[in-house]
């Protein structure tokens, strides 16, 4: 389980990978076929970075309790 502290830093990591990603795929559809290259295999890395940041805030968001 993490501290407050961490939680947030994750939510926030989580929300910054996910606006990297939106800038990103926004960018692999240059005009410069080198740029976009370059851009696609940053835009790989970031998606594989966001999807680890949503799989912690998921494992380690506490559990909802059902009345």
């Amino acid at each position: 389980m993490l501290n407050i502290y961490d939680q947030e830093n994750v939510v926030k990591s989580s929300r910054t990978a996910n606006l990297l990603v939106q800038e990103l795929r926004a960018l692999v559809k240059s005009a410069k076929p080198l740029l976009a290259d370059i851009v696609l295999e940053i835009l790989q890395q970031a998606v594989q970075i966001e999807q680890r940041l949503n799989r912690i805030m998921s494992t380690t968001r506490p559990e909802e309790k059902t009345a």
